[in-house]
């Protein structure tokens, strides 16, 4: 059972020795005194092999470090600030400690980088631009009413846990508790009040078939906090047709395919905040498919209750690799509307291939009132942004015989295409539209290109506003400047 510990409260003392003390402290740090934090190491799964590439120290004491195909992790929790060592098993050249906006420097001391980590807070340590031998090192604030009684699946730490698959009622919580390996699927339908909560992890990396590794269909006001979410094979955390959903601290460490890190769909008030995500697809994907239940049904006219409405995701840090986007708002919009959408203060710190923020509407349906506020992106990026609608294989009207999920399908190239292609310009699209990008900063060595594309001469995409996008710290105020190419897009405008 994880334990978690507090400092204990100290005896009172006479004024003059705290003064005595207060004094000892100054000339002991300069001037400058740090509340050292207590730090708990979680207990280690039996049988789980740690990382060949790295070992941590935090606060003195050692913490397991789980080990992937593509990177490494571990997980600890701390009361406040912490000093960290990680021993790096080959030559260290140039380290870099992500997101750069947190400022720390490590120093390298032998085949050790050693920093002082401000509190809790979740890092992703670089060595050497090494994309496949990275550190993800999540320090969580220590869980102050822990489960253990009523409605709940407890899971303790230390143990694997082959659950298989997990079903959900009202009001029932799972807790993973830390160093605990739950290996299964959640599922929650027509349900309210759940939770899914603890520092644990629930592993799909050892599922061989394609599936959700956290679905939650037609439910309300529910809570997901604190856990880590391994391996999917499929998508990974999906709110659908749901409302009033609520992500926090949670990180998301993917590597396999069609992975998405979250993907709200027709669903209303999601919040997803204070959260890491690593994925090979994308990392965060709004989506409406209305009542699409199979394959024919276009729900463009289906009530305006299948839309998706007011999300936002705040205060979070993506890493997005090969496939994918980032942050992206699409590809399937077939429901009337997906609407009020923000993405503030993240910090976008990877992405390898692809855009780093997007609009993709390849439906029938409207995007609009988008705003992406507060965004840092750093590393890899090819592609800033991409607003683009469009007509393609994923379309919920797309001919069978060229549509993605059919498995005898053409190839979307040659006359025959091209044909299916000029019928649809000559036919209703998508649009988007009133999408602002302010406070967008990009730190790498250089300046990506960005797209703004309607599908047609009708302008699908309209009243786009860029307010103080910089470049390493200069002010671009023109789509020249941003390396930005518009084409049947109306009214996108660089404002002061």
């Amino acid at each position: 059972m994880n334990k978690v510990t507090f400092p204990a409260t100290p005896l009172l003392a006479p004024p003059r020795l705290l003064w005595l003390i207060a004094l000892a402290l100054i000339a002991i740090f300069d001037g400058t005194s740090f509340a050292r934090g207590e730090v708990t190491a979680y207990p280690v799964p039996q049988g789980m092999a740690p990382s060949p590439d790295y070992q941590v120290i935090a606060g003195g004491k050692p913490v397991f470090v789980y080990k992937t195909p593509v990177f490494s992790f571990a997980a600890f929790a701390t009361t406040g600030d912490v000093d960290v060592e990680v021993k790096v098993q080959r030559a260290i050249i140039r380290p870099v400690i992500r997101p750069l906006a947190r400022g720390l420097k490590p120093v390298v001391e032998g085949g050790s980088l050693r920093f002082h980590l401000p509190g809790p807070g979740q890092l992703a340590v670089e060595v050497d631009a090494d994309l496949h031998r990275p550190l993800f090192l999540f320090a969580n604030a220590p869980e102050p009413n822990i489960p253990r009684s009523g409605l709940v699946h407890y899971f303790e730490g230390g143990r694997i846990h082959e659950a298989g698959r997990i079903d959900l009622k009202d009001n029932e919580t799972v807790y993973l508790a830390g160093g605990a390996v739950v290996r299964g699927v959640i599922r929650a339908k027509n349900i309210s009040g759940a939770k899914i909560l603890g520092p644990g992890i629930l592993d799909g990396s050892t599922r061989t078939t394609q599936s959700r590794l956290v679905e939650l269909d037609h439910c309300r006001n529910i809570d997901v906090n604190g856990v880590i979410l391994l391996g999917s094979y499929g998508w990974t955390l999906v709110p659908r047709y749901s409302e009033n959903i609520r992500v926090r601290d949670v990180k998301v460490l993917g590597w396999r395919d069609n992975d998405d890190g979250c993907d709200p769909d027709s669903s209303r008030h999601v919040t997803i905040e204070n959260c890491f995500f690593r994925t090979k697809d994308d990392c965060i994907a709004v989506k409406a498919h209305g009542n699409l239940e199979a394959r024919g049904v276009i729900s463009n006219s289906s009530s305006p209750a299948l839309d998706t409405d007011d999300v936002r995701v705040a205060n979070s840090i993506f890493w997005s690799s090969e496939w994918g986007h980032a942050l992206t708002v699409g590809f399937a919009v077939s429901a009337p509307a997906i609407r009020n959408v923000v993405f503030t203060n993240c910090d976008i710190i990877k992405k390898e291939k692809g855009p780093a923020m997007s609009i993709d509407n390849h439906d029938l349906g409207a995007v609009e009132n988008v705003r992406f506020e507060g965004i840092r992106v750093e590393d890899g990026c090819d592609q800033l942004l991409a607003l683009k609608v469009a007509f393609s294989q994923y379309s919920v009207d797309c001919p069978l015989e060229f549509f993605r999920n059919n498995p005898a399908r053409k190839q979307a190239a040659g006359d025959a295409w091209q044909q299916v292609l000029q019928a649809k310009r000559a036919g209703p699209r998508g649009t988007i539209r009133n999408v602002l990008f302010k406070d967008i900063q990009i730190v790498g060595d250089r300046l990506p290109g960005s797209d703004i594309v309607g599908f047609s001469s009708r302008n699908e995409v309209s009243d786009v506003v860029f307010k103080n996008l910089r470049f390493q710290g200069k002010v671009l105020e023109s789509p020249a400047a941003a390396n930005l190419r518009i084409q049947n897009a109306a009214n996108v405008r660089f404002e002061p």
